[in-house]
């Protein structure tokens, strides 16, 4: 009878670990929705019986950090992680446990959490990092190791227009003239929304026929657009203008909102050719493009 528990006693001990390991790995992509950005990862645990077990997290950093701006900081306390049923707010150097069990645990630990950024505005483009580190306890050992959090938000432009299409039309007092020099009956405003620095470009390469010569000018402008032409320029078939340039279009970037910044834009026909201009209506075509840029 004492041989077999010892026996017993020993089988127990050889499964009993001489080793406790943590490890954590990105198991989704970014998902950024308004006013958050998530992305999930699994931590998991391969100790194969313990006694006790305890999993906890503690952030290392105070911020997030943007790594190409890092003047650019999310607070780490808007970070959540999240198991589904529990939901655990990140403060700098603050442990939290995560998973705590004091009965026989079998087969180590294998668990998603959703690492939620909430409470955020508009973010600059660029890669997000942060240190967590995973601290694991059995009954005998305890093992760290440290995860570099990130995730990356891209570059997001957008450009509309309130007026369009653009209508320069020729009234009977002045289709007769041979000088005449009509501008559009409303000047249309292209609204920006960029989070990141940018340049709007004027695109002619579907321009098609003219049949007078053609200028544009840039008559209005918003708090972002920090360069802009104000000088009338001839409009020419295959060609791109920079029209203006400017810094985000956001109220605060991290915790602020888009803002709507425009420019207003006026179209005119010159008749410089001593000839009445043809009867009929005319189609021409540009296009606005935004990019990246620098001011």
């Amino acid at each position: 009878m004492k041989k077999i528990i010892l026996i017993i006693f020993f089988l127990i001990s050889s499964i009993n670990p001489s080793y406790s390991n943590v490890s954590v790995k990105n198991v989704g992509g970014t998902i950024i929705n308004q006013n958050q950005v998530s992305t999930t990862i699994q931590v998991i645990e391969d100790t194969i019986i313990s006694l006790k077990f305890l999993i906890k997290v503690i952030a290392l950093d105070p911020y997030i950090t943007n790594t190409s701006n890092p003047q650019y900081k999310i607070p780490i306390n808007k970070l959540f992680l999240n198991d589904g049923e529990n939901e655990f707010q990140m403060q700098p150097n603050i442990e939290m446990t995560l998973f705590s069990i004091n009965n026989v645990q079998l087969l180590g630990y294998r668990k998603n959490y959703n690492c939620i950024i909430k409470n955020i505005g508009v973010l600059p483009p660029g890669t997000y990092t942060t240190r967590l580190q995973f601290k694991t306890q059995t009954a005998i050992l305890s093992f760290n190791t440290v995860y570099n959090l990130s995730f990356t938000i891209p570059v997001s432009q957008d450009i509309s227009s309130i007026t369009n299409p653009v209508n320069i039309k020729l009234t009977p007092e002045n289709v007769f003239e041979t000088n005449a020099n009509i501008s559009n009956i409303t000047s249309p405003q292209i609204l920006i929304k960029s989070n990141d620095k940018w340049k709007l470009i004027l695109d002619t390469s579907k321009l098609g026929d003219l049949i007078g010569k053609y200028y544009f000018q840039i008559i209005g402008a918003s708090k972002n657009v920090t360069e802009y032409e104000t000088s009338q320029i001839e409009l020419l078939p295959n060609k791109q203008y920079i029209l203006a340039k400017g810094n985000p279009t956001v109220s605060e970037l991290i915790n602020g909102n888009y803002s709507t910044d425009y420019i207003n834009i006026k179209y005119t026909l010159k008749n410089s050719t001593g000839k009445y201009l043809k009867e009929g209506q005319f189609n021409n075509y540009v296009s606005y493009i935004i990019q990246c840029g620098e001011n």
